[in-house]
């Protein structure tokens, strides 16, 4: 498995065509806000969000005159989706990141574009469905050590015939870390909450590692051609940190192969670097705690390992 080498990593990564984060209508002559400029700038657009539901509620009691109704529900839905795209991108740019850039270096953040279907493939992490989608691609260092990071949501959909069958096999974040040595041959964790598994994973059963902790065993599954070096690299301290983020997110699996650690953590429905307010006073504090908590995810796993 290559999970990433520096001549392929653009490869590695998809364009959400069509998906513009940054709109030109909300930056001002510097090309970006500050956090608290942004907050303000944000409250602007979701009283925009309220105001535009407005007219298309006018626009439903308007219906008696149908192409007036209609062109009033259009026109509002039109001025919501405007002002709904406009806040995604103040918080991405402002709420983001500037933490972002005050926590790693080397920064490269893309929210548009996230990590290719192949490059998910090739982690042997989650079963892979017939719907793709990935954005938020980060790039940068931390502590010498070059990681990657983005959304990433598999999904397998049916609307054959009579069927309307959709499953969610993973919503969340997935990381790439490399390091400068080889750490094992290969080691793969997997919380017991982490049920939709790679299909190569499910044929490793042979290699289940039982380790010396009971209580980590019924939490969680360990598999490694290699038994010596499942326990060379989950030391109890590791072990610690594995059970804290298994109960800091919903389920939580891990790939190691050479230098390269895979972590994804699976939170369907929570995307880390949106807003938790989907209108309405948006606090500037708590938003910026919340980044902060997913930025310190990634330190501490590095200052872990490293």
């Amino acid at each position: 498995m290559n999970y990433n080498n520096e001549d392929s990593t653009r490869e590695n990564l998809i364009r959400n065509e069509g998906e513009s984060i940054r709109g030109d209508s909300i930056w001002n002559e510097g090309g970006s806000f500050s956090s608290s400029e942004a907050a303000q700038k944000w409250q602007e657009k979701s009283n925009e969000v309220s105001k535009s539901m407005i007219l298309v509620i006018v626009g439903v009691l308007l219906l008696f005159i149908p192409p007036v109704g209609i062109a009033v529900i259009v026109f509002g839905f039109l001025k919501v989706s405007r002002a709904q795209k406009e806040m995604k991108a103040l918080y991405k740019e402002a709420f983001v990141r500037e933490p972002l850039v005050n926590n790693f270096q080397n920064v490269i953040y893309e929210p548009g574009n996230g990590f290719s279907e192949n490059y998910v493939r090739d982690f042997q992490l989650c079963k892979m469905g017939n719907t793709f989608h990935s954005e938020d691609y980060i790039k940068a260092s931390y502590k010498d050590i070059d990681f990657e990071v983005s959304q990433v949501c598999v999904r397998y959909v049916d609307n054959s015939d009579d069927h309307d069958y959709s499953k969610t096999y993973f919503d969340g974040r997935m990381m790439v870390f490399s390091f400068p040595e080889k750490l094992v041959s290969q080691v793969a964790v997997f919380s017991r909450k982490f049920k939709e598994r790679s299909e190569s994973i499910k044929k490793q059963k042979k290699d289940k590692v039982q380790l010396e902790n009971v209580q980590f065993n019924k939490e969680f599954d360990v598999y490694s051609p290699v038994g010596e070096d499942a326990f060379y690299l989950i030391t109890p301290h590791f072990m610690e940190h594995l059970q804290e983020l298994c109960r800091k997110h919903q389920s939580v699996a891990m790939n190691v192969v050479g230098n390269k650690i895979v972590l994804a953590f699976n939170e369907p429905g929570n995307n880390a670097f949106d807003s938790s307010a989907a209108a309405g006073k948006l606090d500037y504090d708590k938003e910026m705690q919340k980044v902060q908590a997913e930025i310190d995810d990634i330190k501490n796993f590095i200052s872990l390992v490293r």
